[in-house]
């Protein structure tokens, strides 16, 4: 809440009473949070799994290096905004104050209707990703062939399904008893993950393909039942239908959609604006920061990886039916680098960390979808039900309880139905980035007073340094947004391109509706914008 001695010393836009949430996250919680959200092992994961495989021609260093420079211009866009509007619920806060309420509604609950529908994704991964292949790599060290069986029930759909949704509750639990509750879970997981994705690249310092090929012979040789598994991966690979080709920047632009997939959410902090001390100084650099810390830690990664396993040895992996290695899911790279240390105890400490990288997307999820909520019943949109936080606590609960319902609900469809690809909802993401791109190049115009008092009024040629960052935002998702449309792996049929669209536009139909509703009892909605959202 400002002060009249503030006001008198500098313009100000009135704000409301308080929400209820409180200022818990320092910067080694914000920091955390951010990278926790672009989870670099499953980035990893993905980009080393498919890279390789299904994108010919493909290098996945230069791929990480142009989807980095094109997501910083994002991130300082999200930086920028969240350092001059501190308040929880993101794009809504920063579009309806700049552009309008109909559109900041639109713009952020496609947001979250994406978060609903993407609930299901990291829950199954925690299973499928993590325990899977954790109690693989241990059995396989031990000879024990039960644990390899229960790796392998952990990659089935009920597997997935089971701990997906005690995932899922767990983290609606812990998020209802405090933010300092979880921050404090968070930041002891969040060490045991970067040991892991650490760790997954020192084994492959100085190792050559010859290495890798021996090591994976001999822990994987015994449970595939033949001795040179490597060559039959190679063999079987190139008979399935995988090719080495010469380079490509066409499918070396297209892989960046499984790097967007995660480094483009590094801005999930500010989603929690009104619970970060010193918002204005920590929201203006620790997004940028995300972004350059976790693309330096993938090329690290994917160079030494490709350098010691060969490209032909990880494209053919892919294609090879994971039955013939006695597997229920493809190996990932954490998997060939703790064969590749030949430790017990490394390969655990590789295995164990990635656990929490698995499903590193989902309390994000979650959380910035109940304040998104929050944020709309604040305004009037939606029900005052979702607008309850618990006096103590200081913690949306009924918001966070229908997260998580919708969330469980999500992991079923994903598991046991075909309907729901992983990549399919980016672009939807891509609409919304693009309209928050567009705030910040008029944040200066349209809001001249909260632009003229915050940390970021810079100007080069009289041209507010936001609004040239916003421009180079719009173009960089218009270049996504291609890559996505462009990529046969992301899913993006017409009738899903169509989905992305009406979903992103469902929001001004919940506006429009909640406003009529509002008004027939007297009250104007649309007065509610006029003022920032109450801390």
């Amino acid at each position: 809440m400002s002060t009249a001695s503030e006001g008198a010393a500098k313009p100000q836009v009135f704000i409301r009473k308080a929400s209820g949430l409180v200022r818990t996250a320092g910067t080694w919680d914000v920091l955390a949070y951010n990278i926790n959200f672009t989870s670099i092992g499953l980035l990893l994961a993905f980009l080393i799994l498919l890279g390789p495989a299904f994108y010919p021609g493909i290098s996945m260093g230069l791929s990480a290096i142009i989807c980095v420079a094109l997501l910083l211009p994002l991130s300082l866009v999200f930086g920028y905004l969240s350092s001059s509007m501190p308040r929880s619920g993101g794009d809504y806060v920063y579009v309806s104050r700049v552009l309008g309420p109909a559109w900041g509604m639109m713009s952020n609950f496609n947001t979250t209707l994406w978060w609903f529908f993407y609930g299901g994704v990291p829950s199954a991964f925690l299973a499928r990703y993590g325990l899977a292949p954790f109690f693989r790599t241990l059995g396989i060290f031990t000879g024990n062939l039960g644990l390899i069986d229960i790796g392998n029930w952990f990659a089935s759909p009920t597997g997935m399904f089971i701990f997906g949704a005690l995932l899922i509750s767990l983290l609606v639990y812990i998020f209802a008893r405090g933010m300092r509750t979880f921050f404090r879970v968070q930041n002891l997981l969040i060490i045991f993950a970067i040991i892991s994705t650490v760790l997954s690249a020192v084994v492959f310092v100085g190792k050559t393909p010859a290495d890798v090929l021996e090591a994976f012979n001999r822990f994987v040789g015994p449970i595939a039942g033949t001795a040179d598994v490597a060559g039959h991966v190679l063999e079987a690979g190139a008979g399935a239908g995988f090719v080495a080709e010469p380079f490509s920047l066409r499918n070396t632009m297209l892989a960046m959609t499984w790097i967007y997939l995660n480094l483009a959410f590094m801005q999930s902090s500010a989603y929690i604006g009104s619970e970060v001390k010193d918002a204005r100084r920590l929201q203006l650099w620790s997004m940028p920061a995300t972004v350059v810390l976790v693309g330096l830690g993938v090329l690290v990664t994917v160079l030494l990886v490709e350098r010691a396993a060969g490209f032909e040895f990880l494209g053919a992996l892919s294609w090879v039916d994971p039955a013939e290695l006695g597997m229920a899911s493809t190996p990932l790279y954490t998997e060939l680098a703790s064969y590749v240390s030949g430790s017990l105890v490394v390969a655990f400490l590789i295995t164990f960390g990635f656990i929490f990288w698995s499903y590193a997307w989902l309390p994000g999820q979650i959380i910035n979808g109940s304040r998104n909520i929050l944020a709309y019943a604040i305004d009037g949109l939606f029900p005052a039900w979702f607008q309850k936080v618990h006096p103590k606590l200081h913690t949306p609960t009924n918001a966070l309880a229908s997260m998580g319902v919708m969330s469980i609900l999500a992991l079923a469809v994903y598991v046991f139905t075909p309907y729901f690809a992983t990549l399919v909802g980016i672009f939807g993401f891509i609409l919304s980035f693009t309209m928050v791109s567009i705030a910040a190049i008029l944040l200066p115009r349209r809001l001249p007073d909260v632009f003229a008092t915050s940390a970021v009024n810079q100007r080069i040629a009289g041209i507010p340094v936001i609004s040239i960052i916003g421009v180079l935002s719009v173009i960089s998702c218009v270049i996504m947004a291609w890559a996505y449309i462009s990529d046969p792996m992301a899913g993006l049929t017409p009738t899903m391109i169509a989905f992305n669209v009406g979903t992103f536009v469902s929001g001004l139909v919940v506006y429009y509706v909640a406003k009529a509703i509002r008004a027939r009892r007297g009250v104007d909605v649309s007065l509610s914008y006029k003022e920032l959202p109450a801390e």
